[in-house]
């Protein structure tokens, strides 16, 4: 497998996973080609955001170097053939060798309709597009990216062998994703498919870098503002926040470096034992934040339920807070841990491992401040 030529086709290299994944698989020497899936209303446009990602997740890379090997080809996985002429939507079909769907809308608020039109309709278009290339023979290996929070509700110990488990979701986006992952499952013995579930992801463990100020950063920033002082749950309640060099590493190395993980999924999350707690992410931020000039408040822990009624008393400003806060909620208050022991056997040997969030959170901190919670970033979403 090390010895063929692979050509790689890509969704979501836009995104934060998909983007980490880019400079990883073009340090591959048996990747003669990586196609990217880039949105956008010209081929400029296209191949402009393909810049403007690099430049922001790894602005050390040779671009010149990288697009001799990067083929972008603009499409849409919401459309039929993923919005590709008929003749280049065969052509893929007959020469990539591996497809890494990450393309997804992570947006915990939008309808239903839209959220299941990109998460679903589109992983369907990428699995054609599978099915098809499966046909030429030259296919090897289908990653899909799901998440860990397809576990929706649920509490305790999550396997990763569950998925269906009638839970309730929080948002259409842990909804679709779970209708996702259960259209992927059914294709798994026809296809080579390995399926990864990062959990809550941050920036680089050493750099910061994302190009993703979502989940954990609205909170964060609202304490940095000093706009929030009381949290819902408990301070002790577990917190399983993963950095993007780990899940790009891990997917890089189960996927493309070996051939263990068809068939497989992956919880690429911090795991039992390995998992932060709330408490310990707000007070680590606080502190950073008071060493770079700000006069922040411990913020404090209250029980949902006597949250919920403290928040009927609140007016204007502070109660719209407030309820802002309310989407984060199940994942600062559900008390769960994921197993990854599928995980940890696949990684055994290597270098990749998931740091603890003491060793890298003022990374993640600087580079939220550095760029204004991603205000100071070009929109390479």
């Amino acid at each position: 497998m090390s010895h063929m030529n692979k050509i790689v086709f890509l969704t979501g290299a836009t995104g934060l996973v998909g983007g980490n994944l880019i400079p990883r698989i073009l340090k591959d020497h048996s990747i003669t080609r990586l196609v990217l899936l880039i949105r956008g209303g010209s081929d400029r446009e296209a191949e402009l955001r393909v810049d403007q990602m690099l430049e922001v997740v790894t602005p050390e890379i040779d671009k010149d170097q990288a697009k001799r090997c990067i083929q972008v080809v603009r499409g849409d996985i919401t459309l039929d053939r993923l919005g590709l002429s008929e003749n280049l939507y065969n052509s893929l079909a007959k020469e990539v060798t591996h497809i890494i769907h990450s393309a997804a809308t992570v947006q915990f608020q939008l309808p239903l309709e839209c959220a299941s039109l990109i998460n679903c309709t589109g992983t369907k278009n990428v699995m054609t597009l599978a099915q098809c290339a499966q046909k030429t023979g030259r296919l090897k290996g289908v990653a899909y990216v799901s998440t860990a929070y397809v576990s929706g509700n649920l509490g305790g110990r999550i396997l990763e062998t569950e998925l269906d488990c009638g839970q309730q979701f929080s948002n259409t986006y842990e909804r679709t994703k779970l209708e996702s992952e259960k259209i992927v499952r059914q294709l798994m013995n026809e296809l080579p498919i390995t399926i990864f579930r990062p959990s809550i992801i941050v920036g680089d463990s050493k750099t910061g870098r994302t190009t993703a100020f979502n989940v954990l950063y609205p909170p964060l920033k609202l304490i940095h503002h000093g706009l929030i002082q009381v949290l819902p749950g408990s301070e002790n309640n577990p917190l399983d926040v993963v950095p993007v060099d780990f899940v790009a590493d891990a997917i890089d190395h189960v996927f493309l470096k070996t051939e263990q993980g068809i068939g497989k999924t992956y919880h690429l999350t911090a795991g039992e034992g390995n998992s932060t707690t709330t408490g310990e992410v707000v007070d680590k931020a606080v502190d950073y934040f008071n060493k770079t000039g700000e006069h922040l408040h411990r913020v404090k822990f209250m029980l949902v339920e006597r949250y919920h009624k403290a928040k009927q008393s609140l007016l204007g400003h502070e109660r719209r807070i407030w309820q802002a806060m309310e989407i984060y909620e199940p994942y600062l208050c559900v008390n769960r841990t994921f197993d990854n022991g599928n995980t940890g056997f696949a990684l055994r040997g290597t270098s990749i491992t998931v740091p603890d969030f003491k060793a890298y959170c003022q990374a993640i901190f600087g580079y939220s401040l550095q760029a204004d919670w991603g205000k100071r970033l070009k929109n390479v979403a």
